[in-house]
């Protein structure tokens, strides 16, 4: 493996593609090793990123930390094959790379990386996508949790939580026991009120027990509008979900965030 292939592999444009093999060929990887170690390692991840942003320097568009992240992958994917995971599930997980760049130039008119705080989970073979979905393997007060994100191009009408199952009794048995868990806009009740009972997203959060709910949180505006700092007047009516969400805010309800817990947990 090397970068050129994973730029191919995973989507990206010719454009990005063409900064990254020229930032490739400039870096000194020999002497920047240990830290990029310390992006396979939850604790050191934080600390990993900062000294690779630091070592790059000025990189206003994030393509440079793009292209270390990408290096990173050459030995992620290594261990792919040490572990026998297939190679499509190591493509699919990669591919958030040019869905986050494109909506990102959809927005914003150019080309950028801005998730290099992310990376870290794919590099380190905690988050994988398997289908529609994607599962982070995390553990936190030494429980183990599974923790699902929808992908903005998840179809959740297909979507199978479970067909995470098989990876899990195969790869990491250690989590056969533990919770699928969902912290997202979806999972919250009011949305039940403002779609019709056969909606996707309806369907989708009754497959969880809601745990918590923050009626305050703004977070929802991002996913639905693209952007928290609109007033509710001024909100896009594109879609029905926004004209009835953006109904809803202006009669005074709340949207907010919500957590929950998938239903069917028994994967042994």
């Amino acid at each position: 493996m090397n970068i050129n292939k994973l730029c191919i592999g995973s989507g990206l444009d010719e454009e990005v593609t063409g900064l990254v093999l020229k930032y490739n060929s400039m870096f000194e990887y020999d002497k920047i090793s240990d830290k990029c170690n310390k992006l396979y390692m939850p604790a050191t991840w934080e600390e990993g990123i900062r000294e690779l942003q630091e070592y790059c320097g000025e990189d206003e568009d994030g393509i440079k930390m793009l292209t270390l992240c990408l290096y990173c992958l050459i030995h992620t994917y290594d261990m792919y094959q040490e572990k026998g995971i297939p190679d499509i599930i190591f493509w699919d997980t990669i591919k958030f790379i040019p869905r986050f760049m494109g909506k990102h130039k959809e927005l914003y008119g150019k080309n950028a990386f801005t998730w290099a705080w992310w990376f870290p989970r794919q590099i380190s073979m905690y988050e994988y996508r398997i289908g529609e979905y994607e599962y982070e393997f995390i553990e936190e007060d030494s429980i183990k949790k599974i923790s699902l994100h929808i992908p903005s191009d998840a179809n959740l009408k297909s979507g199978n939580i479970a067909a995470v199952f098989p990876f899990v009794q195969k790869y990491y048995p250690e989590y056969i026991n533990a919770d699928i868990v969902c912290d997202s806009w979806l999972m919250v009740p009011a949305l039940t009120g403002l779609l019709p009972p056969g909606s996707n997203i309806v369907q989708f959060q009754k497959q969880f027990n809601i745990k918590s709910v923050d009626e305050d949180s703004l977070a929802f505006m991002d996913w639905i509008y693209q952007s928290r700092d609109i007033a509710y007047n001024d909100l896009p009516e594109n879609t029905s979900l926004q004209r009835k969400v953006k109904e809803h805010l202006l009669s005074g309800g709340k949207i907010g965030w919500a957590y929950g817990i998938y239903k069917k947990q028994d994967i042994s």
